[in-house]
């Protein structure tokens, strides 16, 4: 499949976006993260470029620990959530091929899709500005693409209510599949019940499996964002020791 336009115009704006400021950007960011000091660029431009080619290589272990410093620390300047998004492009990729680029969503095509996606990404990585997560691209392209699939699904269950002439559409939505959010789901599942707390439990699967922000949480229980948070890190730190020990 030919790339859809906003790719290219991402990849035009991000060019365009080679300033001063650029290398003012990195500057701070370095100054904050001694994980981007000591990868040695110039700017961020330079660093995103760096990023693109080096993540998913076994011998770039630097980059997870870059993205998890700019997602910790993108308040710094407003363009480095933007090389975020940059740097994600290739897996926004790969997400939406998994997501048959929005077939059997509300989408004309595959363009409109992939630019609701990357809109997506974004909501996605400045509500997590500020969180340290050791995962960060993992996590990221899991909540898109969790959003973007509860999406599909809501548009298919209202095609469905409305009539049977829609219902041939409904043929083109992605299969269900085994991924690491049903593997983290069922894991869920096993360990409830022993030392995992069940409210530790709901706020892990809403958050890693549903692809709800914490604010979302929050509105739905009442609870406070700090509260959840809490929940969240001692339930994964649960879940680590009962599945390594």
């Amino acid at each position: 499949m030919t790339l859809p336009g906003p790719i290219d115009r991402l990849e035009a704006d991000w060019a365009g976006n080679r300033t001063r400021q650029s290398r003012a950007a990195l500057q701070l960011l370095a100054e904050r993260e001694a994980a981007i000091a000591a990868i040695g660029v110039e700017d961020m431009h330079e660093l995103v470029a760096r990023l693109r080619t080096s993540i998913g290589s076994t011998n770039a272990r630097w980059a997870p620990r870059a993205l998890q410093a700019m997602l910790r620390a993108q308040a710094v300047h407003p363009l480095v959530p933007r090389a975020i998004l940059q740097a994600l492009i290739p897996g926004l990729v790969s997400v939406a091929r998994r997501l048959a680029w929005g077939a059997g969503g509300e989408w004309p095509d595959s363009a409109a899709f992939f630019a609701d996606l990357a809109a997506t990404t974004w909501e996605v990585i400045t509500e997590w500005s500020g969180q340290d997560r050791p995962y960060a691209l993992l996590d990221l392209l899991s909540a898109a693409r969790c959003r973007m699939r509860r999406q599909i699904l809501r548009h298919a269950r209202r095609e469905v209510a409305i009539g049977g002439d829609q219902e041939p559409r409904l043929a083109h939505i992605p299969a269900p599949e085994s991924t690491d959010l049903d593997l983290l789901a069922n894991a869920i599942a096993d360990l409830e019940g022993t030392a995992l707390d069940p409210t530790g439990a709901a706020v892990v699967y809403g958050t890693r499996v549903l692809g709800l922000s914490m604010t979302e949480l929050s509105k739905m229980t009442g609870r406070s964002r700090r509260f959840l948070a809490d929940k969240r890190r001692h339930a994964e730190a649960a879940m680590y020791a009962a599945m390594t020990g």
